[in-house]
């Protein structure tokens, strides 16, 4: 729908995040629907940059989506990054997200945890919820939140081959239990709709882990690579190489990310790789 730089990050915005806070705002109504989409809009945003500013802190190239739901800030490393890194990038978007609102929250004279200041009006109730509640709720520790995804490095960590994949059921279990728990508890109703986008959010994600670790063990990471760029599924593409690239470093690898983001309309980040692979090339025939 449109795309803009933003602390020299590139985001794209997608009709579905515009339809979903278009949502919000017919589901509330008036001031507090207004006040909800604002704050959901522009923490989001705040959250995706968090993830991306840790992400460049690291040497790694990163760019911001913004969709129906939710924002993802996708990075690809010019480096193998240590799980440390890979767990502090994760935790960067909650963390910038629940600190602003903390902050802004205090500057409008409101105690983000006092009960009776957040629910002054319509723009501290809105803030509080965006900023702080939603913060809090995206490190649950289940795929495909942030929690989740530094709990996944633990698994990945114990198990490299299935680690993902365990964490993926685990991912679902909870999910199937949360929505049980909001069906029979009538105080958490509330939370159904949450925790039923969550569980199907995951069985797609654990539908195609399998997809892909089929052909995975099939072919070499740049045949691989190459087969999901013959498929047209660039992004895929881009994370895949920028995973394998991770643990073994390749002129080739670095090629195909140039490739892929290209593809994706991103040509700084294309040339950035592009260089890269050259660079290794130099530097294998020295």
């Amino acid at each position: 729908m449109g795309v803009f730089r933003l602390l020299g990050f590139r985001v794209e915005v997608r009709p579905g995040f515009v339809l979903f806070l278009v949502l919000v705002v017919l589901l509330y109504g008036g001031s507090q629907g207004l006040w909800a989409a604002g704050s959901i809009a522009v923490f989001t945003v705040i959250h995706e940059l968090g993830h991306a500013t840790a992400a460049r802190a690291t040497g790694s190239h990163a760019e911001i989506s913004l969709d129906f739901l939710a924002g993802y800030a996708s990075y690809v490393p010019r480096r193998k990054l240590s799980r440390l890194e890979r767990a502090g990038i994760a935790l960067a978007g909650a963390a910038a997200q629940f600190t602003t609102a903390v902050v802004v929250l205090l500057v409008m004279g409101a105690n983000p945890f006092s009960r009776e200041d957040i629910t002054l009006n319509d723009a501290t109730i809105s803030i509080w919820w965006a900023g702080v509640v939603l913060a809090l709720v995206n490190l649950i520790p289940i795929l495909p939140l942030d929690g989740g995804s530094i709990l996944s490095l633990c698994a990945e960590w114990l198990s490299p081959r299935r680690g993902r994949t365990l964490m993926l059921w685990f991912s679902v279990a909870v999910s199937s239990v949360g929505i049980a728990v909001t069906v029979v508890v009538s105080q958490l109703q509330g939370f159904l709709a949450f925790a039923a986008v969550l569980l199907i959010l995951q069985v797609q994600m654990l539908r195609a882990e399998r997809g892909l670790a089929g052909m995975r063990a099939r072919l070499t990471p740049v045949e691989f690579v190459a087969a999901l760029q013959d498929a047209g599924r660039h992004d895929e593409a881009a994370r895949e190489a920028a995973s394998a690239f991770r643990n073994a470093p390749s002129a080739e690898l670095a090629a195909r990310i140039a490739t892929s983001l290209t593809a994706a309309g991103d040509h700084d980040g294309a040339v950035a790789w592009m260089a890269l692979a050259e660079k290794l090339t130099l530097t294998r025939r020295d």
